[in-house]
């Protein structure tokens, strides 16, 4: 893809935002769990699209120690910005790739007993020395209830009894919840993943000799249900400003692109593909180059789109092109070369990614995550 500066669209992400979230998710945090619970980061798809490599270092400057990454690339990607500082991928590699990780000190997850049995044989395979330059260790994903990786309680206990014969040090047991978000509506699912990931664990310390680190709470479990932090907290949607208004969190990116041409429409007529909707004569349309291969959904218009300009709210005036928008300007002051705000605030106006999910009947972490690499980023704070 062409990350290019050479167009009027941007990503703006605020580091000192993103410094601002941590520190009071870690504030909160340290309020509800023991002293020794340790704040862990998720800067997976990049960070949410907000580039990892950039907000990695702010969430280590705010009290992040840990960082948590979906796939190996991404781990490696990290390794050149976080050179000592733990990174573990929710995810299993590979068994092929497993050494590959071990060596950029990368902690991988295992939930299968054939990937297990290939790192040990691995291990067994090498020399004294070399085995302790890997230190090999592996965090163990627990099927509580979201049913999507991870293993049971039967296996978990496999696995521990197999990192302990081969050497592998297990650092952390964890799971997700699948429904923490929903507040009071979730409390049974809670409640029920809990006690499944606290009688797997205690049957991994049983056979491991030493307890890891327990951990399933991401963001919303951390609100709504403090006792859940454990000994790690993976904060997720909430290092960037959404998930809990109740902690006062503020979004740190804004796309943001720039009015280039405005026109009157000379008669009534339809805008853009499919004429969808049809204007009277003397509406004036403004034109936004940006569109959905940026990451603006091609439906945004069927559903009310809107953006900012001069601080005031404009209706998208037709379908999203691959590379434009257009929307209707009520507004006699706006002129071509005005900032345009997709997502974040302008003025007094806050046009969030939550809400523009809400639109689209989806959620906010889907919005942020699908600005394209077209879009290049900045960096201020």
């Amino acid at each position: 893809m062409i990350s290019s500066p050479h167009r009027p669209t941007y990503v703006e992400v605020d580091l000192g935002v993103v410094r601002a979230n941590v520190a009071a998710l870690a504030l909160y945090a340290r309020q509800s769990a023991p002293a020794s619970m340790h704040i862990g980061a998720v800067v997976k798809a990049d960070a949410y699209g907000h580039g990892a490599n950039e907000v990695a270092p702010a969430a280590l400057q705010a009290g992040a120690e840990v960082f948590f990454v979906a796939t190996l690339d991404e781990a490696l990607s990290l390794r050149a910005t976080l050179a000592d500082h733990p990174i573990v991928m929710l995810s299993e590699p590979e068994p092929q790739f497993l050494v590959d990780a071990l060596r950029a000190g990368i902690t991988p997850t295992i939930s299968a007993v054939p990937t297990l049995a290939t790192l040990c044989d691995t291990m067994t395979s090498m020399s004294w020395s070399d085995r302790r330059s890997l230190w090999p260790s592996c965090h163990l994903e627990v099927e509580t209830g979201l049913h999507r990786m991870g293993s049971d309680r039967g296996t978990l206990t496999t696995l521990a009894k197999m990192a302990a014969a081969g050497g592998v040090t297990v650092r952390g047991v964890y799971s997700h919840f699948a429904r923490a978000d929903e507040g009071d509506r979730g409390s049974e699912s809670v409640a029920e993943q809990v006690l499944r990931l606290q009688e797997a664990y205690d049957g991994v310390v049983e056979s491991l000799g030493y307890r890891p680190l327990l951990h399933i709470a991401n963001t919303a479990g951390l609100v709504h249900y403090p006792h859940t932090a454990f000994d790690l907290v993976r904060l997720g949607i909430g290092m960037y400003g959404y998930g809990e208004p109740s902690l006062s969190l503020r979004p740190a990116l804004r796309l943001v692109s720039r009015v280039v041409r405005l026109h009157e429409l000379d008669e009534s007529s339809g805008v853009s593909y499919g004429h969808r909707r049809v204007f009277p004569a003397g509406t004036q349309i403004a034109t936004i180059p940006i569109g959905y291969a940026d990451g603006v959904r091609r439906s945004l218009f069927e559903v009310g789109g809107q953006v900012l300009i001069r601080g005031r709210r404009h209706v998208l005036a037709g379908t999203v092109a691959m590379d434009y928008v257009m929307v209707v300007v009520d507004d006699p002051e706006v002129v071509v070369g005005d900032e345009v705000v997709l997502i974040g605030a302008q003025g007094d106006e806050l046009l969030g990614a939550d809400e523009v999910a809400a639109r689209l009947s989806t959620i906010s972490y889907e919005v942020l995550t699908s600005i394209s690499d077209r879009v290049p980023r900045r960096y201020r704070g």
